[in-house]
């Protein structure tokens, strides 16, 4: 029986938990094909609303693809929403017979949401449950009670209860980034293709590299993602990591593969992926892990692997031992949440980190600022809880920061099934279905809106902009005179004049250094955007 699995995804093509569910799969000798549709948050050309649509082609492609199924997955994320509900649509409408399943973190937070537009919902870790699956339609036995999943049958649903989640990760084949059977769509051709490696390299992101001292270390490399962990240390209210946390509760949510398992992925990567010229390890908290184990880890990774190596943490999780180890086997960049430092938004985010614990572990990093690319901090803008005043809070906690530093700043989204998305139904935030799609679906994470405390922050993340300016304009007098919402769309102007700024900085440093890979990404990005 042929199973094709499709996932809307970042243009990164990641894609962790669809790759998860191929590798474990094609182990147990199933016959699956996966479509890659990769693509930002943003809404394009194709839309009614604030809802994304695909190009009739795209879905014509898809169509074709799933001829002859016998299962048709979608997996996807909150922020791919419509564009799963209407390949969803699309598909049941040509395949009425076939089981149509839909998993990933949105479908397991909002099972009856998603029942509306498919057959059958996969709650949580979905390995084992769609194996069960798979072979219950191979036999023609029922499935209705199948552990993790939710099946409309008729008018009836069956909601069934969790399996354990699976502890030993490394009984766990390493993600599928194979070619066999892997399908993506060209952003140059406007049509989906079957993967090559070439597509592949295309698709990565391409991270920064140190090369000698700072000044010269503009190069950037071309990254492969990977995640050494499931689940999360810390238990946030804006992610839905508690949520699945929460929902297993009484198991050990946070488990970790074994380094030589890792190790066992990367040399495949090297084999397989030679164009890969460093590694994203992307877990929620890489330095969960012990000092040990990481000194472990590094040992292991200098010998074997030898790439440079970019990572994740939490002010709480640093320490200096670790920072050593891994420097020494390769690390070149960190990025770090602070999210926010205003004693209301750490009681709502349930993050208490004092000031003295960020700045503690920012001050590790700048001890080796000549051996990395400068550290990026992570806030939360656009809080509706929070007030002006709390927000420079977190900006006073932000012009301590030792430079240099990058500074992303997210918007708030209250995703579902989160603790804050509750919240925000219960104060009103969110009455109606168009307030829930304008502030979560439609929602650009990685653009805060345009207020005065906000440009403030924009501001403050430039390591040579004068912080004595930036002090001065956030004295209680310019705030009472500038912070008005009559005044937004300047300061959205502006920061759309400064990132104009900043790109044509970066396409000028290409130019320089001969960086013509990452013009020519950023010219496909642009026009796929428009065309």
């Amino acid at each position: 029986m042929k199973i094709t699995l499709i996932t809307p995804t970042p243009p990164d093509i990641a894609a962790f938990g669809i790759r998860a569910l191929s590798a474990y799969l094609k182990r147990h000798g199933k016959d699956v094909r996966t479509i890659f549709l990769p693509g930002g948050v943003e809404k394009f050309k194709y839309r009614a609303g604030f809802r994304y649509h695909y190009e009739e082609g795209i879905i014509g492609q898809v169509t074709e693809l799933c001829k002859g199924s016998g299962l048709i997955g979608v997996s996807f994320m909150s922020n791919y929403l419509d564009r799963a509900r209407q390949l969803c649509e699309t598909i049941k409408a040509a395949y009425k017979e076939v089981p149509l399943v839909v998993g990933g973190i949105h479908p397991t937070v909002m099972p009856e949401e998603c029942l509306k537009f498919s057959d059958i919902v996969c709650i949580g870790e979905s390995e084992d449950t769609l194996l069960e699956l798979i072979e219950c339609l191979e036999k023609n036995d029922d499935y209705s009670g199948v552990k993790n999943l939710f099946v409309k049958k008729g008018e009836r649903v069956y909601r069934n209860p969790l399996r354990p989640l699976i502890h030993n990760l490394d009984d766990l084949p390493f993600y599928d980034f194979g070619m066999e059977d892997h399908f993506i769509y060209d952003n140059i051709k406007k049509r989906i293709e079957p993967m090559t490696k070439d597509l592949l390299k295309r698709s990565f992101p391409r991270e920064p590299h140190v090369e000698g001292s700072f000044s010269d270390s503009y190069r950037r490399t071309l990254s492969y993602k990977t995640m050494t962990t499931r689940g999360c240390p810390h238990h946030c209210t804006f992610c839905a990591e508690k949520t699945m946390a929460d929902m297993y509760g009484g198991q050990k949510y946070l488990r970790r593969r074994s380094i030589g398992h890792v190790m066992g992925e990367l040399l495949w990567v090297k084999r397989e992926l030679p164009f890969v010229e460093s590694i994203f390890l992307f877990d929620d908290t890489f330095l969960a892990r012990t000092t040990a184990e990481i000194q472990d880890f590094s040992r292991a990774y200098k010998d074997s692997i030898g790439l440079p190596f970019h990572i994740q943490a939490s002010p709480t999780t640093v320490n200096e031992e670790k920072m050593t180890a891994l420097i020494d086997a390769g690390l070149v960049f960190v990025e770090m949440g602070i999210q926010s430092t205003s004693n209301m938004a750490k009681d709502l985010y349930k993050r208490k980190v004092s000031e003295e614990t960020i700045l503690r572990a920012a001050n590790v990093f700048h001890k080796y600022r000549d051996r990395i690319h400068p550290p990026c901090y992570h806030v939360i803008l656009d809080n509706p809880w929070e007030t002006s005043k709390d927000v420079l809070e977190t900006l006073n906690l932000v012009l301590k920061l030792p430079r240099p530093f990058w500074l992303k700043r997210a918007s708030l989204v209250c995703f579902p099934g989160t603790e804050l998305y509750h919240k925000a139904k219960k104060d009103g935030i969110i009455k109606t279905k168009e307030d829930e799609h304008r502030e979560i679906y439609a929602k650009h994470l990685h653009m805060p809106k345009g207020k005065y405390v906000n440009f403030l922050m924009y501001l403050a993340g430039f390591s040579y902009f004068p912080r004595w300016i930036v002090k001065l304009l956030a004295n209680d007098i310019f705030v009472k005179v500038l912070d008005r919402n009559l005044m937004n769309g300047l300061y959205t102007f502006f920061n759309k004049a400064g990132e104009s700024m900043i790109i044509a900085y970066k396409g000028f440093r290409s130019f320089t250094k001969g960086d013509f890979f990452r013009i020519y990404k950023y010219i496909i990005k642009v026009t796929s955007k428009t065309s």
